[in-house]
C-alpha cells in the first residue's frame, strides 16, 4: 500500500495476544468498515516463523526508469523568494496537472525499484545531472535535495518525497509521477501472472 495515498490517516497502537489485536489497554479493536486497509509496522524479529520472516524481508531490484530518461522535479512556488523562475518548466508546457513548477533531471545510469517482501519500494542509488543547477548528484532523492536548497529557498527542510514530487515518462510518452510509476511496477508481477494463467487467480 502506498505512503501518502490517503489525505487522512489514523495510528492507533495494538498489540497481539496470541490470538488477535487489541488496543494496548487491551480493549477490542473498534469496528472496522468491510475491506478496511491497514498497515502492519513491527520489527521482523517478531514473526516467529523464520521462512515467513526471511520472505518479508528478502529483497528484489526491479528496473524502473532507464539510463538518459528524464525526471521532473517539482518546487513549490509558494517557497521561492523572488520571482525568478530560471531553469524551471511550467507544468503546463509538458501537460501536467500540478501546482508546481518543475526542474529536469537527466538519469546517468538505470533506475532500480528496490522491493522487499513486505512490497516496501525505495529507488536505488542513480548518478543524475541536473543541468539547470550545474550539479552532480547520486540519486533522485539527493537531486530533490539540492533543487530545493537551490530554489525553495523559503523552505526551512529541503527532505520530501519524490515519489509524489517528481515525474517521468510512461511507455505512452504521458507524464505520470513517480508513485503512479512505481505503483504500476508492483502490479505488473500480478498482471504478468494473470496473462500467463488467467485460472490461477480466481478466487
Amino acid at each position: 500500500m502506498s505512503k501518502g495515498r490517503f489525505e487522512k490517516t489514523l495510528r492507533i497502537g495494538v498489540r497481539f495476544h496470541g490470538t488477535g489485536f487489541v488496543l494496548l489497554d487491551g480493549r477490542p479493536l473498534p469496528k472496522l468498515a468491510e475491506d478496511s486497509l491497514a498497515e502492519l509496522v513491527l520489527s521482523p524479529e517478531q514473526i516467529v516463523d523464520e521462512g515467513a520472516r526471511a520472505m518479508f524481508t528478502a529483497e528484489r531490484m526491479v528496473p524502473f526508469l532507464e539510463v538518459g530518461a528524464s525526471v521532473m522535479i517539482g518546487v513549490s512556488r509558494n517557497m521561492l523568494e523572488g520571482s525568478s523562475s530560471k531553469g524551471m518548466v511550467d507544468p503546463r508546457d509538458l501537460r501536467i496537472v500540478s501546482k508546481y513548477l518543475f526542474v529536469p533531471v537527466k538519469l546517468e545510469g538505470s533506475l532500480f525499484l528496490r522491493i522487499r517482501g513486505d512490497q516496501e519500494a525505495r529507488l536505488s542509488d542513480c548518478d543524475c545531472s541536473l543541468a539547470a543547477v550545474e550539479a552532480p548528484a547520486v540519486s533522485l532523492n539527493h537531486a530533490f535535495t539540492i533543487i530545493s536548497e537551490t530554489y525553495e529557498t523559503l523552505r526551512r527542510s529541503h527532505s520530501g518525497n519524490v515519489f509524489d514530487r517528481a515525474y517521468a515518462l510512461d511507455k505512452d510518452g504521458k507524464w505520470r509521477s513517480l508513485d503512479d510509476l512505481r505503483t504500476a511496477a508492483l502490479a505488473e508481477p500480478v498482471a504478468r501472472a494473470a496473462r500467463a494463467d488467467p485460472l490461477r487467480l480466481v478466487p
